[in-house]
């Protein structure tokens, strides 16, 4: 790679018409020279052009025109969403714009049937603590410790990391959108077993059906990536290296409520994001 120092000088006269040529473009200097070549990298204020030819030069972004500035910062943008969208994974579905973006990095206190970094602990005890949200079950509810986020959308991508630490499971559970917002689906974790099942009613009605289990062996000091796909009437779900896959009428339904879910004390989640989502097919 070579500093741009007289590019726009030098190459003016020997690019005819080339910016018209995609992906190539013209690019204007703030002294109004102007070159055709392809954006190839932004960082820290460098910017990288490739020549028709393939060679590559670095220069400063802001001795470019405003609008090239512009058109560079956007360019990457689009890129770090490109990448995002691509490491969640997904097979059934393309993510086209994220609900929520949780991190869950900045401590809380223990927290009981209150707001919570956006979301709404409802059952047991929550709390971040060194840069995990912490959701421990309470003796008194008589109930697993829920966590939830209110949304509507047609098709649903969670991406979540976990770790089950000592609890006895973990869960991903989904609602549909009608009030009282009756149980759609839940995915299960444990340390030797997932499974999905399809749910419905709320409360006391609740009934629930497993639909396919598959017996692993996670280890619950570990943290694992999760993601998990609501398209259509399909679910699917990958924990670490492991994938499950069910099907139901009733996951074609719109979803307006996600649940994490925690049965025991321990179990931590972090960078956990809801995105809308188009079929792939």
């Amino acid at each position: 790679m070579k500093p741009l120092v007289c590019l726009f000088f030098s190459l003016v006269l020997v690019l005819p018409g080339s910016a018209a040529e995609q992906p190539f473009r013209e690019w204007t200097n703030s002294e109004g020279k102007k070159i055709s070549a392809k954006l190839v990298g932004l960082e820290d204020g460098q910017i990288t052009l490739a020549l028709p030819g393939g060679r590559e030069y670095e220069l400063d972004l802001d001795s470019l025109s405003q609008a090239d500035q512009d058109f560079a910062e956007q360019w990457q943008i689009e890129q770090k969403a490109k990448a995002k969208l691509e490491a969640l994974g997904t097979k059934l579905s393309q993510p086209t714009k994220v609900i929520v973006e949780s991190p869950f990095d900045k401590e809380t206190p223990r927290t009981r049937k209150a707001d919570l970094a956006g979301w709404k602990a409802g059952i047991g005890e929550w709390r971040i603590e060194d840069g995990s949200l912490i959701g421990d079950e309470v003796a008194e509810d008589n109930h697993a410790s829920s966590l939830t986020y209110r949304f509507e959308a047609t098709h649903l991508v969670i991406k979540a990391e976990v770790q089950l630490g000592t609890a006895n499971q973990i869960a991903f559970a989904c609602r549909d959108t009608v009030p009282p917002n009756l149980h759609l689906g839940r995915l299960y974790i444990t340390p030797d077993k997932l499974w999905i099942q399809h749910m419905s009613g709320i409360a006391k009605t609740t009934r629930a059906e497993k639909l396919t289990v598959k017996e692993v062996d996670l280890d619950p000091s570990q943290w694992y990536d999760v993601t998990i796909e609501i398209v259509g009437d399909q679910y699917r779900a990958t924990v670490g290296d492991e994938e499950i896959e069910a099907t139901h009428s009733r996951f074609a339904d719109p979803k307006g409520i996600v649940a994490l879910v925690n049965k025991g004390q321990g179990a931590k989640f972090r960078n956990v994001s809801l995105w809308h989502a188009e079929p792939t097919e």
